[in-house]
């Protein structure tokens, strides 16, 4: 595999430690209908797996446990600190079948070895999310799976209507947009997908949400964990994002508020018999 370095100045969500631990809240709260969706591809032992964009690896661990013994699954990422801890964690939990390396999605260049492909929250970030796509498929053994979920931001909801909420969501699509991301690229799935030649398409439509738990505090820390991003690019002053994040988090807070994720479009489907 070639290994590509180089800052992103398009991911606009923190990296490092303070993001590991956002992706960790999102990987619980996702960990049921990611869940389940894994379990309609009726993955075997002995597949092989890869996660594009895998984080911390939340993703990649639960489909080296689906796949073993005999399979692995491999997680990429172009941040090295989330993939040390991907690393400590699953040794930590005795996965043997798993491997995390440093690479660019835009630019990841394997033998065609994977019987399936997944990728979560990552097209959303990139300026040509279709020349992505068609990479992924290279990856792929004749018949393998991609498997996408991305979120549809526009489907993103507060009740009552929330003044801070609405911040946020003018913020998260401006910063996003500012730097060639789609922060509505659920909606675009099923299309890139048909249009690159996938066949036996589904697609569900998932959106966690709740009157409290850990699914409420997703907005604040989003909030904070795009602070880096909305500043360099003039959005708003920090004195305003410290405003924002503590209302959003007093909202949060009120078990009469519900709120939650975007609404995320889950598509999957197969590469046609040569």
């Amino acid at each position: 595999m070639r290994v590509i370095m180089k800052r992103n100045t398009q991911y606009v969500i923190r990296g490092g430690i303070e993001g590991r631990e956002r992706l960790r809240i999102l990987g619980r709260v996702m960990q049921e209908s990611t869940g389940k969706l894994l379990d309609r591809l009726n993955l075997t032992e002995g597949m092989n797996c890869l996660d594009v964009g895998c984080g911390g690896g939340d993703v990649t661990r639960e489909l080296a446990r689906r796949v073993a013994p005999g399979g692995k699954a491999v997680g990429v990422d172009i941040d090295e600190t989330k993939l040390s801890i991907a690393r400590q964690e699953s040794a930590e939990q005795g996965l043997m079948n798993i491997e995390f390396r440093l690479d660019d999605a835009r630019e990841i260049s394997t033998a065609p070895e994977y019987d399936l492909v997944y990728s979560r929250f990552l097209l959303t970030h990139l300026q040509e999310p279709v020349t992505a796509v068609r990479l992924f498929l290279k990856q792929l053994r004749p018949t393998g799976f991609l498997v996408l979920e991305d979120i549809d931001f526009s489907g993103s909801f507060a009740y009552p209507e929330s003044p801070a909420y609405r911040k946020f969501f003018d913020l998260y699509n401006s910063v996003v947009r500012h730097r060639g991301g789609d922060p509505n690229m659920g909606q675009r799935l099923p299309g890139i997908l048909q249009d690159c030649g996938l066949q036996d398409l589904n697609v569900s439509v998932v959106q966690p949400t709740g009157l409290q738990g850990e699914v409420k505090l997703l907005n604040g820390l989003t909030m904070e964990n795009i602070a880096d991003a909305v500043l360099e690019d003039g959005l708003a002053t920090p004195e305003e994002i410290d405003e924002i994040v503590k209302e959003l988090n007093d909202y949060a807070a009120d078990p009469r508020t519900l709120t939650g994720v975007p609404r995320v479009v889950q598509v999957w489907g197969r590469l046609p018999f040569a």
